[in-house]
C-alpha cells in the first residue's frame, strides 16, 4: 500500500510539473509572438542615415537578459548565464520528476525481484533529489555571488 501512495504521489507531483512548465513556456511563446509582430525596422529619410533608424526587434529573451545585465552591474555575460540558469531552473521540474517516476518504479516494484534493479533504483533516487535542490539553489548563489 505503501508503494502505491509514493508512486501515485510522485505522478501527481510530476503532472503539477509539467502543468507548471508548460504555462511558463506559454507566456514566453505569446510574448515572442507580439514582440515579432511590433519588431518592424523603420527608417525615415536615408539608408546611410543610422541614427534615424529605429529597431524594435528585442524579444522577451533579450529583455529578460538586458534586466539581468543591468541588475548585475552592466555583464552581458553573466546576465545571459543567469537567464540560461533560471531556465534550466524552471524546465527542471518535470524532468527530473519523470526520472523520480523511474527511479522509483525501479526501486519499489522491479527492485523486490531483482537487488541490482533495487539498489540502481535508489542510488538514482538519491542522485536525481541533489540534482533537483542544486538546480533550484544555482540562480539564487549565482546572483549572490556575482553581485
Amino acid at each position: 500500500m505503501k508503494r502505491l501512495f509514493t508512486i501515485l504521489g510522485v505522478l501527481i507531483i510530476a503532472i503539477l510539473s509539467f502543468s507548471i512548465a508548460f504555462a511558463s513556456g506559454e507566456k514566453i511563446e505569446e510574448n515572442d509572438a507580439k514582440s515579432v509582430e511590433t519588431s518592424k525596422i523603420e527608417i525615415s529619410g536615408e539608408i546611410g542615415n543610422a541614427s534615424s533608424t529605429t529597431i524594435n526587434n528585442l524579444t522577451q529573451k533579450d529583455k529578460e537578459i538586458e534586466e539581468y545585465t543591468k541588475a548585475l552591474k552592466g555583464n552581458k555575460t553573466n546576465g545571459t548565464v543567469l537567464y540560461y540558469l533560471k531556465l534550466a531552473r524552471v524546465y527542471s521540474y518535470p524532468i527530473i520528476f519523470v526520472l523520480m517516476v523511474i527511479a522509483s518504479l525501479n526501486y519499489f516494484i522491479i527492485g523486490n525481484k531483482k537487488l541490482e534493479k533495487k539498489e540502481n533504483g535508489f542510488r538514482m533516487l538519491v542522485t536525481l533529489i541533489v540534482g533537483l535542490i542544486v538546480f533550484q539553489i544555482l540562480p539564487l548563489l549565482f546572483a549572490v555571488i556575482v553581485s
